[in-house]
């Protein structure tokens, strides 16, 4: 049983520090740049100072679909000057001393609006700015599908309906 629960435990640790690598932006797709622009814009406009704003990682794996959007990534103000241009610049990787991470979160809200919104990553984990990032639609994919169908008032098993339960 101890062996399982160690395993289980270095996967999870696996799969944080995996979520949490630095990203090679020329190797993420159209759709996925745009969006990361987006927060790197609204990072360096907030955060940015005299400095550039950077990508640093992907808080959560992105989802950039047509119903869906979430994008979520660090990023860190750097030593390099800022610019007129406010994307990616791969020469800008060395993060300014003393400076906090930037937590930025792209999103489809409820009302179908597109929302920009970044903070300090510290101010996010003590549940600032809630009110605003619960505005995100958090729709999941397959939650409306014939896979997750229950009975309502019926606990049992259906009979002939792949998935439900």
């Amino acid at each position: 049983m101890d062996v399982a629960l160690k395993l289980l435990l270095l996967a999870a640790l696996t799969l944080l520090a995996s979520a949490q690598t630095p990203i090679d932006y020329k190797d993420l797709s159209t759709t996925l740049q745009e969006h990361i622009d987006k927060a790197l814009e609204e990072g360096n406009r907030k955060f940015g100072g005299r400095h550039h704003v950077a990508l640093d990682s992907f808080v959560t794996p992105a989802v950039t679909r047509q119903s869906i959007l979430n994008v979520n990534v660090f990023l860190k103000v750097t030593t390099c000057m800022k610019t007129r241009s406010y994307k990616h610049r791969p020469e800008c990787n060395t993060q300014k001393r003393s400076t906090p991470k930037i937590n930025c979160l792209v999103c489809k809200m409820k009302n179908g609006t597109e929302l920009v919104h970044c903070a300090r990553k510290i101010d996010i984990l003590h549940g600032e700015h809630k009110e605003i990032r619960d505005n995100c639609d958090v729709t999941r994919i397959g939650v409306s599908s014939l896979m997750a169908q229950t009975m309502p008032d019926d606990y049992r098993k259906q009979v002939g309906c792949l998935g439900c339960i």
